[in-house]
């Protein structure tokens, strides 16, 4: 069985902007917790962590349309995951988004899901810097 964790984060920006931040999947190192660089060629970004650690994740999807990124982590020690980021306009200027991870063993979506919670609140922040930006 899977283990699953969902956060979301509601944002003072539009999902526009959100999006900018988000769908650049190669700039995940700039608002994901402990990690200092990544990279994209093809469907592969190769993620390298402050403590040196570098891996690979399959990029599934990343759908400008839908304002979606899905991926999936290619570690040893998983036989499963994916994680999933939907960037949702709520229609006023403001936008959520919600970041889901699902994961074989169970206990690594908790571990996985602590960081993705860190880095939902980095987006916020962001985001809202350069909405703030753009309407001045």
């Amino acid at each position: 069985m899977l283990g699953s964790v969902r956060y979301h984060i509601r944002i003072e920006a539009p999902a526009e902007v959100v999006w900018s931040i988000v769908g650049d999947p190669a700039s995940i190192a700039s608002w994901f917790p402990d990690f200092e660089a990544s990279s994209v060629e093809g469907t592969t970004r190769t993620m390298t962590a402050t403590s040196g650690l570098s891996f690979d994740e399959e990029l599934l999807v990343v759908d400008g349309i839908l304002r979606r990124v899905q991926y999936s982590l290619n570690l040893p020690i998983m036989s499963f995951h994916r994680g999933t980021m939907d960037v949702l306009d709520l229609g006023d200027g403001t936008s959520v988004v919600v970041y889901a991870t699902d994961a074989d063993p169970r206990i690594m979506a908790l571990v996985i899901g602590s960081a993705t919670q860190r880095a939902l609140e980095e987006i916020k922040v962001q985001a809202e810097a350069a909405a703030a930006r753009e309407d001045s």
